[in-house]
């Protein structure tokens, strides 16, 4: 009987226990072990209530394999450490170079998700971790891509423009040896291997084309580029696209163009086919904005251009032990 007594008193004291503090026990606070949000750029905002207040924001990892920073706020703007305790309203701002959202614990037993831009041209993926001393619970978050950036405008640095003069370039190279006592022709294309090359640098940045894909879009946007006229820079209609480092242009020469090359009789001669070039650099600037974010950027640098417009040919005798 002694036994019983000290049972029932024993379940007493722990119901007492856990109606004076009822944070000792675990509770599922959200729905299920994990819980699936999407949000997208026309339904930004989710939130989510939970079940008890006994959590706290612990943990918020990034699946989209770049890294990012997170910068902890109370309600009021003030900066706090994370993670923070339980029942504690805070604010975390997620910022990389394509991604931005927050993650704000509104109250006890809520929380707010917000997208304001993924720039990556797919679905990101975040895992939120919640969780107390007793019990630790996930949200997986799907980022949805958002709105891509435009070019505003594209300004050159006139007085800083520079022609590059006396440039040539080796198309190609051939030895005949002529073994034959008659002289023999040899036919040369000149422009057949002719393209003008545009190269965009900028000291300050590894270009990547990735990078302005995800700002600018897969497709990637057109600048007008300068021609050179009577010796001075016009913006007439060529253009480039604005993201690839290099690029190769079509030229109005005549491709077909040949050139016959004669080679003495008994005669081993090297022939050098180059192209004469027009080549300029100049400073430039390209002002982007996000028109949904009204967040904008600035990319300077330096543009070359290399265009043939003519040729020269140069034939070498040679020893006939070379």
């Amino acid at each position: 009987m002694e036994i019983k007594i000290h049972k029932l008193l024993y379940l007493s004291m722990l119901i007492f226990q856990s109606g004076c503090n009822s944070d000792v026990f675990v509770e599922d606070f959200l729905p299920g072990e994990q819980m699936d949000v999407a949000i997208s750029e026309t339904d930004n905002t989710k939130e989510i209530n939970f079940k008890s207040d006994n959590w706290r924001l612990l943990e918020i990892v990034s699946f989209m394999g770049a890294p990012f920073t997170t910068r902890a706020y109370t309600l009021d703007g003030e900066p706090t450490s994370f993670p923070f305790g339980e029942k504690e309203p805070a604010i975390v701002h997620c910022l990389s170079d394509f991604i931005d959202f927050r993650v704000e614990k509104r109250g006890g037993n809520k929380l707010q998700l917000t997208l304001n831009e993924n720039l990556m041209n797919e679905d990101v993926t975040m895992l939120i971790k919640v969780g107390n001393d007793y019990k630790e619970q996930q949200i997986k978050l799907l980022l949805a891509p958002t709105s891509k950036y435009q070019i505003d405008s594209v300004v050159y640095d006139w007085d800083k423009f520079e022609i590059h003069e006396g440039n040539l370039k080796e198309m190609e190279s051939i030895i005949i040896n002529n073994k034959l006592s008659a002289p023999v022709t040899f036919v040369v294309y000149p422009f057949r291997k002719s393209a003008r090359e545009i190269h965009f640098y900028d000291p300050t940045m590894l270009w990547e084309e990735e990078l302005f894909k995800r700002l600018l879009g897969t497709t990637l946007p057109q600048i007008t580029i300068p021609d050179i006229v009577d010796a001075q820079p016009v913006c007439n209609h060529t253009k480039v696209f604005f993201g690839l480092n290099y690029q190769r242009l079509e030229t109005n020469l005549d491709k077909e163009l040949y050139v016959d090359v004669t080679i003495d009789g008994f005669d081993k001669s090297e022939i050098s086919v180059f192209n004469v070039l027009e080549k300029y650099s100049v400073p430039y600037k390209v002002f982007i904005s996000n028109p949904k974010t009204d967040k904008k950027r600035v990319f300077s640098g330096e543009l070359y251009s290399s265009r043939p417009v003519d040729y020269f040919i140069l034939k070498k005798v040679l020893d006939e032990d070379k």
